[in-house]
């Protein structure tokens, strides 16, 4: 909790996880997320 707290996640926000193509996971605000895919085509 207290990661997200840093990162300025809120506890209700949706999130998402991803494979960044490195083997990586990443989480982020599906808010967020969805706006790079719509503007930028790629998360």
């Amino acid at each position: 909790m207290s990661l997200f707290a840093e990162a300025g996640i809120a506890p209700e926000a949706a999130l998402i996880a991803f494979s960044d193509g490195d083997g990586r996971i990443v989480l982020r605000r599906a808010e967020d997320a969805m706006r790079d895919l719509i503007e930028r085509g790629q998360l």
